[in-house]
């Protein structure tokens, strides 16, 4: 088997398996050397994440190049052993957001294992709050979810749906003072009782929800706009502190003679530790749109959609997708392959037990396409007309990410779609498909009419050496009535039609005697009165003299030669026809 034959192969097993990926061209496939990478969890796959699946989650890690594909091609046996080869080799961009992503982070949640009173355990980039007696407090964000993080030019945000849930861990330890326990006036102290009291997800304006405890899963309901995520996680920390003293104390030996009288009292702390994410509501505009049919084709249907913000695909009905320009990979979060645990006198490290992944969208191309292509027996379901919207930088990512993006492209908050194949009621409603996971809103379409034939009638007006005076007449090819929107086009000359439904074009004068014109209507998508375009062809007719001119030619003609011929007969007649022998004599 070749090693085209092989990876094709394989692939077929990966979609088989429910991997629906998008492989980047032209990067080269070689077997990875786990033990040298802990970008992987060692734990996984885990918590419904399949085989296949998991080894795709980890784009951040190292991607081994240049290996011969023997092995490659030996050993694709099987869908999840290819999918671990790929993902060792290179980074798969998948043409969706993913949820595999979220069941990893919360299976992955509860493998978090805090240290006890005190050890703190903490990720090695949290930030820690210290007390007079909690010290190393901390809460971290483990995720945001669904979210998906967009890169364009030199910035990344954060997508969220109105409604998900943020899952964080905290911890702290407890500095007990030490025991006093020499002279007449002794210390004892101990915990009394400790705990993560609340955990509480808030906005700038709002409490969402609250938790305690270590491991928390917190939900919000109905956000939009931009968004200040916060967890704040309150410690108490309650000690025994109790106090001896001595009512008869010899210092001299260091003994009490007499009776211990004991007070006890229990100093209480409280330390806040907070985390944030910032994010944005991604939603989508139900701004509809707008479908047309065409008078000179029944068959024929153009359709115009506003999703209004990033989009990952629209649906017409079943049979055709339009693709947006992004692609998304998951990745490893930063600052969590290492957990810390510290205690009063010692600081470990190990691999972390909680490796959140994040989802990414970044743009591979620069504006929408149709991934269904036109075969010799069929046209394509869908052609898009035009998509707009703002322009933007491609993204620099990460060097270990491999995954190629655009320069530029557009953000097509709008698109047009023609189609000659489905029918007209298929566009009724579409279905929209957000850059988060779960985010799909389906849109009515309206019938907003039909896009009418016009006629284009050219008509010569006068031609003459300084050019040709062309009349153009458009209208509407059923009804008769003026066209007044539009314009008409002969070679490099335009004009727009007035409210006769007419324009006239000075010409140059020409060598052909054809003249070829086009109506050019506004474009059906943008426009609010429907034309389909239009063509004539007229011809110069000759530049014959008037009548009139001609007769003047003709008394010209004879007053100049008349008494030229008189004179040549009288000069005849009177030499009898011997000189020019214009008449016989007898």
């Amino acid at each position: 088997m070749t090693t085209p034959r092989a990876i094709n192969a394989a692939l077929m097993l990966l979609v088989a398996s429910g991997g629906a990926v998008f492989l980047a061209v032209g990067v080269a496939v070689a077997e990875p050397n786990p033990s040298s990478d802990t970008s992987i969890p060692a734990d996984g796959p885990d918590y419904g994440v399949n085989e296949t699946r998991f080894p795709l989650l980890w784009s951040d890690d190292l991607d081994q190049q240049n290996r011969s594909s023997d092995e490659f091609e030996e050993t694709v046996s099987s869908a999840p052993e290819f999918s671990t080869r790929l993902a060792g080799s290179t980074d798969v961009p998948f043409e969706k957001p993913i949820e595999d992503v979220e069941r990893w982070n919360s299976g992955d949640l509860q493998d978090f294992d805090p240290g006890g009173e005190k050890t703190s355990v903490y990720p090695e980039r949290a930030h820690l709050e210290d007390g007079l007696y909690i010290r190393d407090a901390y809460t971290s964000i483990v995720a945001v979810q669904p979210s998906t993080v967009l890169h364009s030019g030199n910035t990344s945000t954060r997508y969220i749906t109105p409604d998900g849930e943020v899952l964080a861990i905290a911890d702290y330890r407890v500095r007990v003072p030490d025991d006093d326990t020499s002279g007449s006036v002794r210390h004892y102290w101990s915990i009394a009782d400790t705990a993560v009291d609340t955990v509480v997800l808030q906005t700038e304006s709002w409490t969402l929800d609250a938790d305690h405890g270590h491991r928390s899963t917190l939900e919000y309901r109905r956000l939009s706009g931009a968004q200040n995520l916060t967890v704040e996680a309150t410690v108490t920390a309650r000690l025994r502190h109790e106090t001896r003293t001595c009512t008869d104390y010899n210092s001299t030996i260091g003994s009490c003679e007499g009776s211990w009288e004991t007070e006890v009292d229990y100093p209480t702390e409280q330390v806040t530790a907070t985390d944030s994410r910032h994010a944005v509501v991604s939603q989508i505009d139900d701004r509809g749109g707008k479908r047309v049919t065409f008078e000179n084709d029944p068959t024929h249907t153009g359709v115009v959609i506003h999703p209004g913000t990033r989009w990952a695909a629209i649906d017409v009905g079943s049979d055709a997708r339009l693709r947006g320009n992004w692609r998304f990979y998951s990745a490893g979060v930063d600052g969590w392959q290492t957990m810390v645990s510290r205690t009063e006198t010692e600081t470990t490290r190990t691999n972390s037990s909680v490796r959140p992944a994040q989802l990414h969208a970044i743009p591979t191309q620069k504006r929408p396409d149709m991934p269904s292509k036109a075969t010799e027996d069929a046209e394509p379901p869908l052609v898009i007309e035009e998509a707009w919207g703002s322009k933007h930088a491609g993204p620099s990512l990460s060097s270990a990410i491999a995954i190629p993006t655009v320069d530029n492209y557009t953000n097509a908050t709008s698109i047009a779609v023609r189609s000659e194949t489905l029918p007209a009621a298929t566009f009724d409603e579409v279905t929209v498909h957000g850059i988060v996971r779960g985010q799909s809103e389906t849109i009515s379409v309206p019938d907003n009419g039909t896009v009418r034939d016009t006629t284009l009638e050219l008509i010569v007006l006068e031609a003459n050496s300084s050019g040709i005076l062309v009349q153009a007449t458009v209208t509407e090819t059923t009804t008769g009535d003026p066209v007044t929107t539009g314009r008409v086009e002969i070679g490099n000359q335009s004009a727009t039609l007035n409210a006769s439904g007419m324009a006239v074009l000075e010409l140059e004068k020409r060598s052909s005697s054809l003249i070829d014109g086009q109506y050019v209507p506004a474009d059906w998508w943008r426009a609010d009165q429907l034309y389909s375009a239009a063509e004539d062809r007229v011809t110069v007719p000759p530049n014959y003299p008037a009548f009139q001119k001609l007769v003047q030619l003709l008394l010209v003609t004879l007053l100049w030669f008349l008494p030229v011929a008189l004179a040549v007969y009288g000069f005849d007649y009177l030499t009898g026809g011997a000189v020019l022998g214009l008449r016989d004599y007898p």
